[in-house]
């Protein structure tokens, strides 16, 4: 029998993967990126027309534990046997988790309920490369009282144009935050079973921010991070922290974004998980 010409076939794939040598998530003319090397490998498994889509835009050096993205094929895929081929032509630094059948209408970004990420980073004088590869530092004494008192104030809905780098088009700079918390963990029970992210053994401790919200702007997690740094830093009091919050607008930016290795995209939430 003849297949339709315009039948195709959907699916749902979870993935992570260490962002260190990639210029992102999204395909981008000339540079490396996360899309592209998926892109590259479906296209030498399925025959005919194979299209991705992902749930969220991660930037380049940023970490995702848990990317959600829809594959669109012309040609039946056997999910079971599939996953393994899959991951065996990936690159070592990207790993796909899961396959299922989705529906055509399925739309990774716009369906999601909320997305976590994750900030980690350690607070010494000097660390060595393999404590920084996966974990920020930040080498100045914290007050990290005050950093938590900050970010109780940015719990709901806020005007964050304060805290993101201008380059994507958005229709506002309000976000709902439904969860934000400043913790010291063990990152080792965060990264248990993970096999892309190494921590150092001897690296038991670090801080993390945790931040749950419906959506975020362009670097909006990393700005944040380096804006708390201040205020713990006491280069910024919490008073002057809290003005920036619902604007108006500074014309000066008054910090420089954090670094992009210790930030991670952790969990994407939909309404039939």
């Amino acid at each position: 029998m003849k297949r339709s010409l315009d039948k195709m076939y959907y699916y749902k794939i979870t993935i992570q993967y260490e962002g260190t040598q990639y210029a992102g998530f999204q395909w981008q003319n000339g540079l490396r990126t996360v899309q592209d090397e998926i892109n590259k490998v479906l296209a030498q498994l399925i025959d005919g027309k194979v299209t991705t889509r992902a749930a969220s835009r991660t930037d380049t050096g940023v970490h995702a534990m848990d990317q959600v993205v829809k594959i669109s094929s012309a040609l039946p895929i056997e999910c079971e046997t599939f996953l393994e081929s899959f991951n065996r032509h990936l690159p070592k630094d990207i790993k796909c988790l899961a396959i299922t059948p989705c529906e055509g209408t399925f739309k990774p970004a716009a369906e999601a309920l909320s997305k976590e990420y994750r900030y980690f980073f350690t607070n010494k004088k000097q660390v060595t490369l393999e404590d920084r590869q996966f974990i920020a530092n930040i080498a100045n004494e914290l007050d990290i009282t005050a950093m938590q008192t900050c970010l109780k104030a940015i719990i709901g809905k806020h005007d964050f144009c304060n805290f993101y780098s201008i380059g994507s088009n958005v229709k506002t700079t309000e976000r709902e935050i439904s969860f934000c918390e400043l913790s010291e963990i063990n990152p080792h029970e965060i990264f248990a079973g993970q096999t892309l992210f190494h921590i150092p053994n001897d690296l038991q401790y670090c801080y993390q921010l945790r931040i749950e919200a419906n959506g975020f702007l362009k670097q909006m997690i990393r700005h944040l991070m380096s804006a708390l740094w201040m205020v713990g830093s006491k280069k910024l009091s919490v008073e002057e922290f809290l003005t920036l919050i619902d604007g108006p607008k500074k014309e000066k930016q008054l910090w420089k974004v954090a670094s992009p290795n210790g930030l991670y995209l952790y969990k994407i939430s939909y309404p039939r998980d």
